[in-house]
């Protein structure tokens, strides 16, 4: 029910971070990388592109590198 929009500089995000989103979210997600490795957007038009493409209703903007320690946090954003 979250839809994670990462503006990246690298062609994908890594996979600690979406094992990390994995363990620790607690809820239905989708996770959005946006491409920037050729830095062809600024983070707001990248942003923008991922919630063009989001289908849920909640939308968390996250940094690639940023990482959880708190669990089940997405319960606390839905609700």
């Amino acid at each position: 029910m979250i839809s994670i929009i990462i503006c990246s500089r690298h062609p994908d995000i890594s996979a600690s971070l979406r094992e990390n989103i994995k363990e620790t979210i607690g809820v239905e997600y989708e996770i959005i990388a946006v491409d920037n490795s050729n830095n062809d957007y600024s983070i707001f038009s990248c942003y923008n592109k991922g919630f063009r493409q989001s289908l849920f209703p909640c939308l968390c903007f996250l940094y690639e590198d940023v990482l959880s320690w708190t669990k089940e946090w997405g319960i606390n954003v839905v609700r």
